[in-house]
């Protein structure tokens, strides 16, 4: 697989991750039902191919060069910040420090991958 395949591939991963996530999180809040629970289900298995493809991006892109690393240790923090504010979402718990970690890290993961790595 070319290096742009490889990066519209793992971009249109994230980007419905991202999607998924946020339906998720509306549906939690309201009377959450097996839909939410599937979808959640769901947004873990992105979790799993974004990390699969973002991984064959380092490997066969950078060589798994620091400032790569750097960025796909981040955003393994974004799927801890998602999850994170999924779980206190369904237990009705504080969610506000989760959504302010996920932000930030979201941040950070986007600049290092767009400005950074470009």
């Amino acid at each position: 697989m070319d290096y742009n395949a490889a990066l519209q591939s793992h971009v249109g991963l994230w980007s419905l991750l991202i999607v998924l996530f946020l339906v998720t999180f509306f549906m939690l809040r309201g009377p959450a039902g097996k839909g939410a629970k599937i979808l959640h289900m769901i947004v873990r298995l992105f979790y799993i191919l974004v990390l699969l493809s973002g991984l064959y991006l380092v490997a066969s892109t950078y060589g798994w060069a620091g400032k790569a690393l750097l960025k796909g240790f981040v955003g393994i923090l974004v799927f801890v910040g998602m999850e994170m504010v999924l779980v206190r979402t369904k237990k009705r718990t504080g969610v506000v420090g989760a959504w302010i970690f996920l932000i930030i890290v979201l941040a950070i993961v986007f600049y290092l991958g767009y400005v950074v790595l470009g």
